[in-house]
């Protein structure tokens, strides 16, 4: 009975939150006209200051070659949301996690792995500075427009439906990991809908919706997965104690290199390439199953 209450509950989130996008992208931002520009080779030779004065906060191809794409866009990425709701019957409240189940998630999970890694690293004009250093994904995005709602949602999915699958696996349905992760990938949505807003209008609610739903899916995401292996540490199973310090090492040393280095996709990449490896790790492989196994022989014997 509970658990049915809390599969209605999941389905009923997801369908708010589907509704809500659906309306937010029809009404709003189908009169969203952002402007953009293909750079010229003469454009590429502007001294740095000029280039990026020029291009900073523009698209260089446009989003939508007509209406008709805008609107299968929409149609594609609302139904997407709806089937999240989908996910979480299929995979959390399975009655046995299934080989097709297993697939399914493994394949998310390298598709999203290779495509925000190669996506990280494409190349940008020099003038907005080093790769590694400076240009975002947002800011790839601007280059990259089709590219950057494609990493959007492989880093959605491959993150939700792994944080499910491994909740699942260890018979974990914790309301609070799905509830944050649910709202982190919901949020990157907005994410990749809003591009990249610039210099000449930060603190506009442009900017402040771009980058607000970004770090919102950033850290719920990460908290699902933290939520997860604090349950797990608290039951003193040290693989998951170290595992939960060296996740959290990473986010504080990404928010240290964001402070003292700057944003760049490499840096935003670091606590992902750390999140996929413990997902894979732990749903794909019996590197923590094995200490669980040893210790429920040893219960057995005592």
């Amino acid at each position: 009975m509970v658990n049915n209450k809390m599969k209605n509950a999941y389905t009923w989130l997801w369908g708010v939150i589907a509704v809500v996008y659906g309306v937010w992208m029809s009404v709003f931002m189908k009169w969203d006209k952002y402007p953009y520009i293909i750079p010229t080779e003469a454009d590429m030779n502007l001294p740095a200051e000029d280039f990026v004065s020029k291009f900073d906060g523009m698209l260089y191809e446009p989003l939508y070659a007509n209406e008709a794409h805008y609107w299968l866009w929409v149609v594609f990425s609302t139904v997407l949301l709806l089937l999240y709701g989908l996910f979480i019957r299929k995979i959390l409240f399975a009655k046995e996690l299934n080989k097709a189940t297993a697939i399914f998630c493994a394949v998310n999970l390298i598709a999203g792995f290779a495509f925000i890694t190669w996506y990280g690293f494409l190349s940008f004009p020099a003038q907005f500075g080093n790769i590694l250093t400076d240009v975002t994904a947002s800011m790839l995005g601007l280059r990259y427009p089709w590219y950057f709602k494609i990493w959007g949602v492989l880093a959605s999915l491959s993150i939700f439906t792994n944080t499910l699958y491994m909740y699942r696996k260890n018979n974990y349905q914790g309301k609070a990991g799905v509830f944050v992760t649910s709202l982190g990938c919901a949020a990157i949505f907005v994410t990749i809908n809003v591009p990249s807003a610039g210099l000449d209008l930060v603190m506009t609610a442009r900017c402040l919706a771009h980058w607000a739903t970004a770090l919102i899916f950033a850290f719920l995401g990460a908290a699902g997965v933290i939520i997860f292996l604090l349950h797990k540490s608290k039951k003193k199973e040290k693989r998951y104690i170290i595992a939960t310090v060296v996740f959290v090492a990473v986010l504080i040393i990404m928010l240290v290199l964001l402070v003292t280095v700057g944003k760049s996709a490499f840096i935003e990449n670091l606590p992902m390439w750390v999140a996929y490896a413990l997902l894979f790790i732990i749903n794909f492989t019996s590197f923590f199953d094995k200490k669980n196994a040893q210790e429920q022989i040893k219960q057995k014997v005592h």
